[in-house]
């Protein structure tokens, strides 16, 4: 499940963000809307889960009458 989570520290105003349950680029979507919405953060980091690909495995079937 998708989740976003916000840290706001009240002295400073400095907000965090962590996008969890997105596993790739697909984050990137995310964070841009909320770049969008909030403007550019100070700093990012990406995070293991971020660099998780899917792995597809290619399927080769048989031709049909052969």
């Amino acid at each position: 499940m998708s989740e976003l989570e916000f840290t706001i520290d009240a002295t400073s105003g400095r907000l965090e963000l962590h996008v969890k349950g997105i596993a790739g680029p697909a984050c990137d979507d995310v964070a841009k809307l909320v770049k969008d919405l909030m403007g550019e953060p100070a700093q990012e980091q990406n995070t293991t889960e971020y660099f998780v690909r899917t792995r597809v495995r290619p399927q080769v079937r048989p031709r049909r009458g052969q």
